[in-house]
């Protein structure tokens, strides 16, 4: 097993993509094109398939958990901007009101 770090940065065109032969493996396409730069996540295939899937079930709810996250996290921020848009809609409201123009 390699053992290193490394960081792609992932955007809105990466591309990913899996397949269950001899060795599965989970493919990651940072740009979306099969060229290099792309990341290889492979099952030893001497592991068992129940092994095999207990890995895959680690990674999905790794990633799920990750998604969940930044989906709260956009959740947070929209309704931040809306609150401050209807902030804003109010306080202009009140200044038509009060005459004032500035």
């Amino acid at each position: 097993m390699s053992a290193y770090t490394a960081t792609y940065f992932l955007g809105t065109k990466a591309h990913f993509r899996g397949n269950v032969s001899v060795h599965p493996a989970l493919y990651v396409e940072p740009d979306g094109k099969h060229r290099p730069g792309y990341v290889t996540f492979q099952l030893d295939s001497e592991i068992s398939i129940d092994e095999q899937l207990k890995v895959a079930d680690r990674f999905a709810k790794a990633v799920s958990a990750w998604r969940d996250e930044l989906a709260t996290r956009a959740d947070q921020q929209r309704t931040a901007a809306d609150e401050l848009e209807a902030a804003q809609a109010e306080i202009a409201r009140l200044k038509a009101e009060a005459g004032d123009e500035s």
